[in-house]
């Protein structure tokens, strides 16, 4: 696969004789070291402008670290089919810091279903989408990038929501933080246009970059199970 080299180290009066094995990179185009894309912790990333779906193309934010082809595709599936149940859809957009780290992802599980009841009864809606994706870099413990699909003819604007969020995430522990500005939280989706907007903005929550601290067994990510009622 490659050719070898010997590099002779002196030493006072002995020689140590090092063997490296200097690697030959192919330049078959079906070698893995040459593709953009890669298989990482079972799923896929991708360097890229734009992403498929279903023939569509969106643009998305993969700079520096890429993205994973998984996390997008949900993103995108259930951005469309919360769009298909509301005739209008607001997306709301925030981050979630944990004041302590945790080898799984209960309490975020716990504070999204939370929330979802909230919304449930306050608005008297259904059918809530949401996604989140957990990231670690240089805090000791994780934090966590999350969106919420809404009827948008049920809540108008995110104000009442955010300090809802904010207040029930910092009761929980008292080293939990809410990012107190996200900037442009909210994405009303009356047109295709603000439909690409979002998908770009929410990309951000499928970057490669911090993500893969955890135990194997926890997720890195999670998404709702919106279905259309006429999906088998």
């Amino acid at each position: 696969m490659g050719n070898q080299a010997l590099e002779s180290l002196e030493i006072g009066n002995s020689k140590t004789v090092r063997t490296r094995r200097l690697l030959l990179i192919s330049n078959l185009g079906d070698s893995s070291l040459n593709r953009k894309n890669s298989t990482r912790n079972r799923k896929t990333k991708l360097a890229c402008e734009s992403f498929e779906h279903e023939g569509v193309h969106y643009k998305v934010n993969s700079k520096k670290s890429g993205i994973y082809k998984e996390i997008m595709f949900k993103i995108i599936e259930q951005m469309k089919i919360a769009r298909e149940i509301h005739n209008r859809l607001l997306v709301v957009r925030f981050d979630l810091h944990s004041g302590n780290f945790s080898q799984g992802n209960e309490e975020i599980s716990l504070f999204r279903k939370q929330i979802i009841q909230w919304v449930t009864r306050h608005y008297q809606t259904h059918s809530i989408g949401f996604v989140w994706a957990r990231e670690q870099e240089k805090a000791k413990s994780q934090h966590y990038h999350l969106a919420i699909f809404i009827d948008g003819d049920k809540i108008r604007h995110p104000k009442r929501l955010l300090k809802e969020i904010r207040d029930k995430w910092e009761v929980k522990d008292p080293w939990n933080h809410h990012k107190p500005f996200v900037e442009k939280p909210a994405y009303f989706i009356n047109s295709d246009e603000v439909f690409h907007d979002a998908v770009y903005r929410l990309s951000y929550l499928a970057k490669v970059r911090g993500k893969g601290y955890r135990p194997e067994q926890s997720k890195d990510y999670s998404t709702s199970r919106l279905r259309l009622k006429n999906d088998n």
